[in-house]
């Protein structure tokens, strides 16, 4: 394995780790605590988060990722596409607007 391929294998593991924390804060509450844990899902959320952006550093750092910081037409459609989504989803009554 190589440098490229093992910063992508630690990039998929945080980002299965932050889906995790969101979807059991949706059952459960940020607020939340995990029996047997001292951090609720908020703070173990910020947690992956942070780590997330960490392996991010480490991957552009070692010029096989680059981040873009600036809007392109991708993100700027991407954008677009959730906010219709999210406004459906109001619409349809399923998120409180």
């Amino acid at each position: 394995m190589n440098n490229e391929q093992y910063l992508l294998v630690k990039l998929a593991e945080e980002a299965s780790e932050i889906a995790q924390i969101a979807l059991k804060s949706v059952q459960y509450g940020l607020s939340e605590r995990k029996e047997g844990q001292d951090l609720t899902n908020a703070q173990r959320l910020n947690s992956e988060l942070s780590d997330l952006f960490i392996i991010l550093t480490f991957m552009q750092a070692s010029d096989c990722f680059a981040l873009e910081r600036e809007p392109d037409e991708i993100t700027l459609a991407k954008k677009a596409k959730v906010e219709k989504y999210w406004d459906l989803a109001i619409k349809l009554g399923k998120v409180n607007g």
